[in-house]
Order: structure tokens, then sequence, then C-alpha cells
């Protein structure tokens, strides 16, 4: 069963992938076959009671 997973994180373009536990585990689901998606802090929102994020397709 493939999922869609978000995951909250800095911008893409300034992740040190070294030592970026969020990184990891985007790898790792990706590698399991799930759809990845990030955000940042600035674009969670709670909205009438549902926890709404702003993403983009990693």
């Amino acid at each position: 069963m493939s999922l869609s997973i978000a995951i909250q994180m800095d911008p893409v373009g300034s992740i040190d992938i070294t030592g970026d536990t969020s990184f990891a585990l985007g790898l790792e689901a990706q590698s399991r076959g799930h759809t990845l998606w990030y955000y940042s802090p600035d674009r969670l929102s709670l909205n009438e009671g549902r926890v709404e994020a702003i993403g983009q397709a990693l």
C-alpha cells in the first residue's frame, strides 16, 4: 500500500543531507514506494479544526 507522506522541514536547498533526519526518513519512505511532500512551518495552519499544510512534491 502506497502512502502520501508530508514532512515538515527546512527549505530543500539548504539541507545538509549528511546529517538531516527528515531527509533520511524521506529517503527511506521513498525507497518503499511512498509519495513525498514537504512543507515549512509557516505553511502549516489549523482551519475549522483541521490541520492543513501547503506543500510541494519531492
